[in-house]
């Protein structure tokens, strides 16, 4: 009983018998420790093909925060609608309208569920470009490019000619 046993290791777990020196999985002739790190190692390989590229779908804050646009696939694209407005009532108590559109047939309807976003495609390395976004504001079309930034947030660049002369805003993820 006066051996000496190497404690041997696999997460938390400690074991220290004077009986038993090594465990050593028996149909293979590994000791614990060596499979703990062989597991180890193989989990650390699979990380890159379980993390996935980030994706703008889901809901975003706009900066003024009054407006949440929810992003979805739409086929090959994608598109957004307006979801949660800060304020979705005007004074009146009838729900906000598209009020600036250009086209008078159309400033009745109403902004929730407006879709202001569509037509981006896939450009790679987490860019989207070739889309057109409508602003309530001014009732205006404009187009438009988004990319997902490093931190995770989104940037849209809209604009009437080229993207040197548009506008940049920074979307914010909600859930």
């Amino acid at each position: 009983m006066g051996t000496k046993s190497a404690p041997t290791e696999c997460g938390e777990h400690r074991i220290r018998s004077p009986e038993v020196p090594v465990l050593v999985f028996r149909h293979i002739g590994i000791p614990v420790r060596g499979l703990c790190w062989v597991v180890f190692a193989l989990l650390l390989q699979a990380s890159p093909a379980i993390a996935q590229d980030p994706t703008p779908i889901g809901v975003w804050l706009h900066p003024n925060k009054r407006i949440e646009i929810e992003i979805e696939p739409c086929g090959d694209r994608m598109c957004a609608k307006i979801v949660w407005l800060k304020r979705p009532y005007g004074d009146n108590g009838l729900p906000l309208a598209d009020i600036k559109n250009k086209d008078p047939a159309l400033r009745t309807r109403p902004l929730q569920g407006l879709n202001v976003m569509q037509g981006l495609r896939d450009a790679g390395d987490n860019n989207w470009e070739d889309g057109e976004i409508y602003n309530p504001d001014d009732g205006e079309n404009y187009r438009t490019q988004m990319s997902i930034e490093k931190d995770g947030n989104l940037r849209i660049r809209a604009f009437a000619l080229v993207p040197l002369l548009g506008h940049t805003l920074i979307w914010t993820p909600v859930r």
